[in-house]
């Protein structure tokens, strides 16, 4: 008889029906779960009626089977049924027959089977889905895909297993060995992800699922690998830069990563195989290769805050969050405009911040929206082409005010932005880098005059699609861009009046502006910035960048053991 003296019931919301489970088994024969879907309003006689007729079905069928092949001496030839009694009971007293099931299955209520009791739970914790990735690496973090109800994923303990040889099983713990019908597996560890490593190369892989919420404890669940678990590619480049990242920062010190990891969105598709990555083979611009490296990528910067462009609504909370909150982190997702799913997103470490406020905006309409940023509407009124093009983009900014928890009456807003991308609309980029800094600057005017008790400072991170030798970055640096920058100039029939542009703050590159952030087959440029407000922050150190012979041995990005087209920039700030 299982060790799990339950009974589960769920009540169907919406529907007037209750599902019924539990795991049953008896001498000579295995354990399995029986499911019944029954009528709230139905008498408990038929139930249970019910129950025992398919019990019976079930278990008579495979002792008779047992006995044709013969599988165990112990089955009496001359007796291959089994007797089987169901009753519920209350206070040790059966219940009466009539009463209906919602009023029957009931947590001060057992359900008794021969001489077994079972202790009812109702509405329990539990594993709706459990499943394992078809792909999976030597090397690399592994994570089911779980779908739960009445608990969360941090509530459930998680244990992985491998498949061992006869003859590895004499060489490891007996401890550690979990012996089946047909396999021996080798408990590895308890946490919602694993690392795979080279001994794992072969084997299948193995995880369970108990799903628990308080003292409730639900049906444990268990997903086996479909696949045998495969070598990883040499080290990645990312993983040298791991060296400098080893271990969480200190208080007082920031570790920010920015970084466009390639939305799948992209990557999968005809363009990206025939146009933007012919260099690249398929297999590595598939999203079960990619999210496993730049998980792991991602991971080993131990860092503080993280903003990370084109991500996919799929990989944020199918991936990304799973992952990064077991390892201290929480995020917030920013899907850019139109029919687009992927975005923007922004973790932070819950041990050093808090969330005080977050917003995101669609820049189309924040000038139409935002008083600050009326000037540019103006602008745009002036030229009805470049309106048009400015309007229809979809590029949003996500604005996150984090408060410090390890240095006191310390605030600093997040900027997290994407701009258009096309080679030929500078004058585009230039007014949606505007529209950002205008935004975040106001908003940053209101935080500090809210608490002028509290240091509000400024990082805005992302990928700008513009080289230090544009207008952006000039402008974002220095304070200010004359009227006769010549991105305005960009496209003729979107020129307008030169716009002269300023702010007050404080701007510089933590990173600096390295040769390159983005290097395919078609364009090589630095396009990729951390942005920091000089006058409260300063720079400890910045993570080196891969060298040039790692980024083209296999020609350009993205590839074997790069996931993205674009390089994270990893820098540590401090506050003054």
């Amino acid at each position: 008889m299982s060790q799990c003296a339950k009974v589960f019931v769920k009540h169907i919301e919406d529907e007037n029906k209750m599902k019924i489970y539990f795991n049953l088994a008896f001498p000579d024969l295995p354990e399995r779960t029986f499911t019944f879907l029954r009528s709230k309003e139905e008498k408990l006689e038929v139930t249970i009626s019910r129950m025992k007729l398919k019990i019976l079905e079930a278990f008579n069928k495979k002792l008779n089977n047992k006995k044709k092949k013969k599988i165990s001496e112990t089955v009496d030839e001359n007796n291959t049924q089994i007797s089987l009694t169901l009753a519920i009971l209350k206070d040790g007293e059966f219940i009466d027959n009539e009463l209906r099931n919602i009023d029957a299955w009931t947590e001060n209520a057992q359900l008794k089977i021969n001489d077994h009791v079972y202790e009812i739970a109702e509405n329990p914790p539990s594993v709706l889905h459990l499943s394992l990735p078809k792909s999976i690496m030597s090397g690399f973090p592994v994570y089911p895909k779980v779908e739960l109800e009445y608990c969360f994923k941090e509530q459930c303990d998680f244990t992985w297993y491998r498949t061992i040889s006869k003859a590895e099983k004499s060489t490891v713990d007996i401890n550690k060995i979990v012996s089946t019908k047909s396999e021996n597996w080798l408990i590895l560890s308890k946490n919602y992800f694993y690392i795979t490593n080279e001994t794992d190369v072969g084997c299948k892989l193995k995880v369970s699922c108990v799903p628990k919420n308080g003292e409730k404890v639900g049906l444990e669940e268990i997903a086996v690998s479909t696949s045998l678990i495969q070598a990883g590619p040499e080290k990645c480049p990312f993983e040298y830069r791991h060296e400098f990242t080893n271990s969480i920062t200190e208080p007082g010190m920031l570790r920010c990563v920015s970084y466009n990891i390639l939305a799948d969105l992209y990557a999968d598709s005809e363009t990206a195989r025939t146009e933007l990555f012919p260099y690249c083979p398929v297999e590595f611009l598939m999203l079960d290769y990619r999210r496993q490296l730049y998980l792991k990528e991602i991971m080993g910067y131990n860092a503080d805050i993280i903003c990370l462009q084109e991500v996919d609504r799929k990989v944020f909370y199918g991936d990304l969050v799973p992952v990064l909150t077991s390892t201290g982190l929480d995020g917030i997702y920013s899907e850019k405009g139109g029919q687009v799913v992927e975005g923007l997103s922004l973790f932070y470490r819950t041990s050093k911040f808090r969330v005080v406020e977050s917003q995101a905006k669609i820049l189309s309409d924040a000038v139409t929206n935002e008083p600050v940023l009326k000037p540019i509407q103006d602008k745009l009124a002036e030229n009805e082409k470049l309106k048009e093009r400015f309007m229809s983009r979809t590029t949003a900014v996500q604005a996150v005010l984090l408060e410090s928890t390890d240095v006191p009456q310390k605030r600093i807003l997040v900027g997290n932005t994407h701009l258009y991308f096309r080679p030929d609309r500078d004058n585009i980029r230039l007014l949606q880098a505007t529209s950002c800094i205008m935004y975040l600057e106001d908003l940053l005017l209101k935080y500090q005059k809210e608490n002028p008790s509290y240091v509000t400072s400024l990082m805005l991170c992302g990928d700008f699609n513009s080289c230090p030798e544009n207008g952006v970055y000039k402008f974002i640096t220095e304070g200010y861009l004359n009227e006769d920058c010549i991105d305005w100039q960009s496209n003729p029939e979107e020129i307008v009046p030169g716009i002269p542009l300023k702010h007050s703050l404080s701007i510089d590159s933590a990173c600096g502006t390295p040769s390159y952030t983005n290097y395919t087959e078609g364009f090589v440029g630095c396009l990729d910035y951390i942005f920091y407000n000089k006058a409260h922050l300063e720079v400890k150190d910045v993570v080196p960048l891969p060298h040039h012979e790692q980024v083209t041995k296999y020609k350009a990005l993205p590839n074997k053991v790069f996931p993205s087209d674009h390089l994270a920039l990893v820098c540590t700030l401090r506050w003054k």
